[in-house]
């Protein structure tokens, strides 16, 4: 199968990329401070039960699918930039709503307003970026996203945890309110590159041709068949792999007689992993191209399912350990691939005028895809133990590598709403 061609040279510097990559290490950080503390506020702060917490994950989740069509028409209509900025100041809302809360009830429209601005966001993550940086970095951006979120969500998790251990109570409040100013302080970096960027649009948000396009192309992404593959491959990735490591993952070692130490001590490798290897990947992209990079990541996923399944197997903690950190090591090495070449491939696939409805689409994939991963493989862990789980990965993977190989992206075409970069370094305003 042709190779999709990969990003060009990633070494030129690009306007507002060290600004960009600012205010995303600020709301990383803010989330890490409370992703592993929010069940725990939940249940002993709140005293919410555990089918109220599950109901708060649920509806967080949902949020953001239900809004996901609506925000690709709004992306469409008054530009990614805006829409964005409006993301945040939901996900801010939601989080000084939540710290607002004093009952279960309290929780429902925390869990709505950040699960909405969360879906808002990452629907238009994609044309937002390559109308600020251009198709040919887009590899480059989402890289350098990946490895601060790494970073950066790992310090605020350590951070957050000390700050409970020493504040108490008053901990979980002040990492929650630290989480909506790293907000707003995403959205002040989106305003501000917004000023100083150009944003080419093929029609001016507001005007007759951009809202009267919008309903022929709500679903012209579901009829699009080379796209659809690249839909049934993000959703693969996603379910057996990507949706998988903050959930399932951990609860098959613990099955498997891990400790709660020797599992974070893999949680904690896979992350190191992908910071020292984001970069590495990259390059890799542009030498083989997206499709070729995401064959490797297939290849690393099934190398690293036979370290795990070894990590699952053998009775000596010691060897399961080393497994185990081995298997993370080699999983972040996929997961690093996988994340500088599917947003590309998406922008490639997408006719002009067409990118906000086929990000959304694909945004709505990966939601729908880590909504799904617990749902149908706790299941099979739970009813046909660990061998039903890694023959079902084994499936997964397979899957992955047929519709891989049935894609054919189309020719890119230059479309006039996206900045295409032709020097070292975009435009200013």
């Amino acid at each position: 199968m042709p190779s999709a061609p990969g990003p060009l040279s990633t070494r030129a510097p690009l306007a507002g990329y060290r600004w960009f990559l600012t205010g995303w290490s600020a709301t990383a950080f803010g989330s890490g401070l409370v992703l592993p503390l929010i069940v725990a506020y939940l249940r002993e702060t709140l005293r919410v039960p555990t089918s109220g917490v599950s109901l708060y994950f649920a509806l967080f989740a949902l949020s953001g699918l239900v809004v996901n069509p609506f925000a690709a028409w709004i992306g469409r209509v008054r530009g990614p930039r805006p829409t964005a900025v409006a993301a945040t100041v939901f996900q801010a809302t939601g989080a000084v709503w939540l710290t607002t809360a004093d009952s279960m009830a309290a929780t429902v429209p925390a869990a709505c307003l950040s699960g909405a601005g969360t879906g808002i966001y990452y629907a238009v993550q994609t044309p937002l970026l390559t109308r600020m940086f251009g198709d040919a970095a887009l590899s480059r951006v989402l890289s350098g996203q990946h490895r601060t979120s790494a970073l950066m969500m790992t310090a605020g998790s350590l951070l957050g945890g000390q700050a409970v251990q020493w504040l108490g109570t008053d901990g979980y409040t002040v990492c929650l309110a630290a989480n909506a100013v790293s907000y707003l302080a995403f959205g002040g970096v989106l305003v501000r590159l917004g000023r100083s960027h150009a944003e080419l649009r093929g029609a001016a948000p507001g005007t007759p041709g951009a809202a009267a396009a919008a309903p022929g192309r709500r679903f012209a992404a579901l009829r699009d068949p080379v796209f659809l593959r690249l839909l049934v491959l993000q959703s693969a990735f996603v379910i057996f792999g990507l949706g998988q490591f903050e959930s399932v993952v951990p609860a098959v070692m613990r099955d498997a007689h891990f400790s709660v130490v020797a599992i974070s001590v893999v949680v904690a490798c896979n992350t190191a992993g992908i910071i020292v290897f984001q970069g590495l990947a990259l390059r890799v992209v542009e030498r083989v191209g997206y499709t070729g990079a995401l064959g490797v990541a297939v290849l690393a996923w099934l190398a690293a399912l036979a370290f795990q399944t070894g990590a699952l197997l053998v009775p000596a903690p010691r060897g399961r350990l080393l497994l185990g950190v081995v298997y993370g090591l080699v999983f972040a090495v996929g997961q690093c691939l996988i994340a500088p070449s599917v947003q590309p491939l998406v922008t490639r696939t997408a006719p002009p005028g067409a990118v906000e409805g086929y990000a959304a689409a694909t945004s709505l994939a990966h939601g729908l895809g880590m909504f799904v991963a617990p749902l149908v493989l706790f299941p099979v862990v739970e009813g046909g133990g660990t061998g039903s789980y890694l023959c079902v990965q084994l499936l997964g993977y397979g899957l992955a590598l047929y519709v891989l190989r049935s894609f054919r992206t189309r020719t890119a075409t230059p479309r006039r709403d996206a900045v295409q970069t032709t020097g070292r370094t975009n435009a200013p305003r």
